[in-house]
């Protein structure tokens, strides 16, 4: 018997708006989540209108203004949810799973912008056997970014065009850009304190079970000219890198012989980053080198994660 979904259940999802609710956590950035929320219409055609939630993660721009434009400009309806003060990306995407109505949730980011069937097309993925999945992500910058290949940095500024993987192996899905059927979040929740690039990881991990990737599923991730800059790359880099590290180290309680093992592999490929960047005048390497070593360090526990800044909720 096939595992993808039934044409009967296919044909309920198309003609009953409230299975499937689209979660989308926001703060401060109500120009940018006007793109997302218009882009929404043409990304769910063939199908009736979803939940929309917006979660408000205590922004003090015209974001609530934005949501009730989208509404009445499309006939749309969007439950705009406010936090009463900052708790990140995760807190937010909770909320919105605590109220929603859907039985097939689906998640993206406000820097999302979706593309024509995109909804179609990744609820086609959904099976038994994934009941997750997840679309590929595009920048909406061409060419190079920083360095002389974009392929080194681009993940750093999420582009994910092939399936994401885990430590071992297995399919991680993206939560800018990602659904899921509802008893999969009845499982495991967010969790709250743990940030980029592992809180699908974790997710996925206590949840206990398979992902699956659909390429075709494509959004575009709006990142600004000042979100590529060298500094803000490098930054990102480095704290990746060593959420990461401290994350294996920590909450996966990995063996210390495999810690070792670890961080030797990721001192080595700083340091083979290090040289091609030095032989090359490439500053892609140095932002892989800079990731790499803090990754190394914190497995090995010479540094630890600092403290979230609400500011900084991604």
């Amino acid at each position: 018997m096939s595992s993808k979904i039934p044409k009967a259940t296919v044909e309920s999802v198309r003609h009953t708006s409230q299975r499937i609710s689209i979660v989308i956590p926001t703060r401060n950035r109500s120009a940018i989540l006007a793109q997302c929320l218009a882009a929404l219409p043409m990304g769910a055609r063939g199908l009736d209108p979803p939940e929309v939630i917006v979660v408000d993660d205590c922004s003090t721009d015209d974001t609530r203004k934005t949501t009730d434009e989208f509404c009445r400009a499309t006939a749309w309806q969007v439950r705009c949810l406010h936090q009463d003060r900052p708790m990140g990306a995760n807190a937010a995407r909770n909320a919105g799973l605590r109220v929603a109505l859907g039985e097939i949730i689906v998640f993206i980011d406000d820097d999302i912008l979706v593309t024509d069937g995109w909804l179609s097309k990744l609820l086609a993925g959904l099976s038994q056997k994934s009941p997750v999945v997840s679309g590929a992500v595009r920048l909406t910058q061409e060419g190079p970014l920083i360095g002389r290949h974009r392929e080194e940095v681009s993940s750093y500024l999420s582009e994910i065009l092939s399936p994401p993987r885990g430590a071992g192996g297995e399919i991680v899905p993206a939560a800018c850009n990602m659904a899921a059927s509802r008893w999969v979040f009845d499982r495991a929740r967010f969790d709250e304190n743990v940030r980029p690039p592992v809180e699908e990881n974790d997710w996925l991990g206590r949840a206990r079970v398979s992902a699956d990737f659909v390429p075709e599923a494509l959004v575009w991730h709006q990142k600004s000219s000042k979100d590529a800059r060298l500094d803000r790359v490098l930054e990102s880099a480095w704290r990746r890198g060593s959420e990461g590290g401290w994350w294996l180290r920590e909450r996966l309680r990995i063996s210390a012989q495999e810690r070792r093992n670890l961080a030797k592999r990721a001192l080595k490929t700083s340091l083979r980053a290090f040289g091609h960047a030095a032989f090359r005048c490439c500053w892609g390497g140095v932002v892989v080198g800079m990731g790499e070593l803090s990754r190394a360090l914190a497995l090995a526990g010479l540094i630890n994660r600092g403290p979230r800044a609400p500011e900084s909720w991604r």
